[in-house]
C-alpha cells in the first residue's frame, strides 16, 4: 500500500497549518510596507527578493534531500519559515521586511521540494496522480483559509499582530511533522522499500525531456504574465477591491474542488500528457476570451466568475497535477532531490520572467492584449504535450511490454 492514500494521509495534513500561514503572507507584507509609507517600488523589491530566494533555494534543498532525507529538511523548512515570519513582527523598516520575507521564502521552498520528494519516493506510478492531487488539495485549502482569516482579522487587528498569529502556525506543522512524516531517503536503511517506485518510467530520451521542459517553461512564463496583471487589470478596469477579492477567491475555491476530481479527469483523457494538453487548451481559451472581452466592468465581472474559475480552477488543477507527475516519473533514481530542485528552479525562473515581462507587455499592447498573448502561448505548450502523448502511444505499440 502507498504511504499516501485516502485512508492514511496524516503526514499530508501536517501541511495545513503551514499553508494557512503562507497563503496571505504576500498580501500582509504588501500592507505592512504600505503602513510604513513604502511605495510600489518597495513592494516590488520585496516580492522580487522573495521570488528570487524561492527560485534559487530548491537547488540547495534538493542536494540536502538526496543526502539527508525528507523529514529533516521538511521540519527545517517549517521551523525556518515560522522564525522569519515571527521576525517580521519586529521589523521596523522596509529593508528588514524585505530581508525577512526573502528568508521565509527560502525556507518555505524546502517544504515544497520535500513533500514532492516524499511522493516521488513512496508512491507507485498508479497512485502518484491521486497522491499529488491530495497534497495540492490540502495546500490550496490552507491558502484559502489563510486568505479569508487574514481578511477577517484585518478588520480589527493590525498587520503585525496577524503576522504573529501566522508565524506560530508553522511551528504546529514542525512539531506534527516530527511524529507523522515518513523518513524517506535515497540511502539504505529501514525506511521505505524502493520497490514502491519500481514501476516508474525512467528510460526517457533527451529529446523528450527537452520537449517537456520547453512546454513547462512556456506555461509558467504565460502564467507569470496573466497572474501578475489580472488582479491589477480588474482593479483599474473599474471593479472594487471586494469584487477583485471575490473573483480571486472563487477561482481558488474551484481550484480546490478541481484537485479532488483531477485523477478522474486524467484517467478520462487517457494519461498525463493528453490531460495536460487539453487543460492548456481550456486555460488558453479562457485567457484569450477574458482579454477579448475586458472592455467594461460588467464584462470583467461575468468573465471573472465564469472563465477565470475555469482557467485558475479546473484547468490549472488538472495541468499542474498531470505535468508535475510527468516530471516525477522521469527523475533519475537516487537523484530525485536534485531533480526536483532543478525542476523548481526552471519553472520558478520562467514564472518570474513572465511577471517581469508583464508590465512592459501591457504598456505595449494593453492589458487585454497581454491576456490574449498569454493564452496563445498556452496553445503552443498544449501542442507540445499533445506531441508527447502521441510519442508515448507509438512507444507503447512498439514496446507492448
Amino acid at each position: 500500500m502507498d504511504i499516501v492514500d485516502k485512508r492514511n494521509a496524516r503526514w499530508i495534513l501536517t501541511l495545513l497549518p503551514y499553508s494557512v500561514a503562507i497563503g496571505p503572507l504576500g498580501t500582509l507584507i504588501t500592507l505592512e510596507i504600505a503602513s510604513l509609507r513604502g511605495g510600489p517600488v518597495d513592494v516590488g523589491y520585496a516580492m522580487a527578493a522573495g521570488s528570487a530566494a524561492g527560485i534559487i533555494a530548491p537547488l540547495l534543498w534538493g542536494f540536502l534531500l538526496d543526502r539527508y532525507g525528507s523529514r529533516d529538511v521538511l521540519a527545517l523548512g517549517f521551523l525556518g519559515t515560522a522564525l522569519f515570519i515571527l521576525a517580521l513582527t519586529y521589523a521596523p523598516n522596509v529593508p528588514q521586511i524585505t530581508l525577512y520575507y526573502a528568508a521565509s521564502s527560502l525556507f518555505s521552498s524546502a517544504v515544497g521540494v520535500s513533500t514532492s520528494f516524499i511522493l516521488v519516493k513512496s508512491s507507485s506510478r498508479l497512485r502518484l496522480n491521486e497522491s499529488y492531487s491530495m497534497l495540492n488539495f490540502i495546500n490550496s485549502m490552507g491558502y484559502l483559509v489563510g486568505d479569508v482569516s487574514a481578511a477577517v482579522l484585518s478588520g480589527f487587528m493590525d498587520i503585525k499582530a496577524i503576522l504573529l498569529i501566522m508565524g506560530l502556525l508553522p511551528i504546529i506543522s514542525f512539531a506534527w511533522s516530527l511524529v507523522s512524516v515518513p523518513r524517506v531517503s535515497n540511502g539504505e536503511g529501514p525506511v521505505l522499500s524502493r520497490q514502491l517506485v519500481s514501476g516508474r518510467v525512467r528510460d526517457v530520451g533527451l529529446g523528450e525531456l527537452v520537449t517537456l521542459y520547453l512546454a513547462l517553461v512556456i506555461f509558467y512564463f504565460s502564467s507569470g504574465i496573466f497572474n501578475t496583471l489580472y488582479p491589477y487589470g480588474l482593479r483599474v478596469g473599474g471593479l472594487s477591491r471586494s469584487w477583485v477579492m471575490t473573483i480571486i477567491s472563487v477561482g481558488m475555491g474551484i481550484q480546490i474542488m478541481g484537485f479532488m476530481i483531477t485523477p478522474r479527469i486524467i484517467r478520462l483523457f487517457g494519461g498525463n500528457a493528453r490531460a495536460s494538453s487539453r487543460a492548456l487548451i481550456l486555460r488558453g481559451l479562457s485567457y484569450f476570451l477574458i482579454g477579448l472581452t475586458s472592455t467594461t466592468p460588467e464584462a470583467m465581472m461575468i468573465t471573472g466568475l465564469t472563465l477565470y474559475p475555469l482557467a485558475a480552477g479546473i484547468a490549472f488543477s488538472t495541468f499542474y497535477t498531470a505535468s508535475s507527475v510527468m516530471v516525477f516519473e522521469r527523475l533519475g533514481s537516487g537523484e530525485e532531490g536534485r531533480g526536483l530542485g532543478a525542476y523548481n528552479f526552471i519553472t520558478g525562473s520562467a514564472y518570474l520572467a513572465g511577471s517581469l515581462t508583464s508590465g512592459y507587455l501591457a504598456d505595449s499592447i494593453g492589458i487585454g492584449g497581454s491576456y490574449m498573448v498569454a493564452g496563445a502561448m498556452l496553445w503552443v505548450s498544449s501542442y507540445l504535450f499533445e506531441q508527447m502523448h502521441r510519442s508515448e502511444g507509438v512507444r507503447r505499440i512498439l514496446n507492448p511490454h
